[in-house]
């Protein structure tokens, strides 16, 4: 049985940018490396690279406005 489609999206709205939408529909890795890249881009963001992890996160984010769907089980 799929998971709520509705809360998947209220979490990728709200924390999306943590990976808690996909913990929520059991990517447990890709959520654990989205929130990884979050955390370690917010902290060197002095640095470039900071920048480059958070524009990475953000595009992925945005992906997952169509893919969050899927990965709750929504079937229609």
């Amino acid at each position: 049985m799929g998971k709520s489609v509705a809360l998947a999206y209220v979490l990728w709205f709200f924390l999306g940018y943590l990976g808690i939408h996909r913990l929520y529909c059991g990517r447990i890795g890709s959520g654990i490396v989205m929130a990884a890249c979050t955390v370690v881009g917010g902290l060197t963001a002095p640095l470039f690279i900071g920048h480059v992890l958070l524009f990475i996160v953000g595009v992925w984010w945005l992906f997952d406005l169509v893919l969050t769907a899927r990965m709750a089980g929504y079937r229609g």
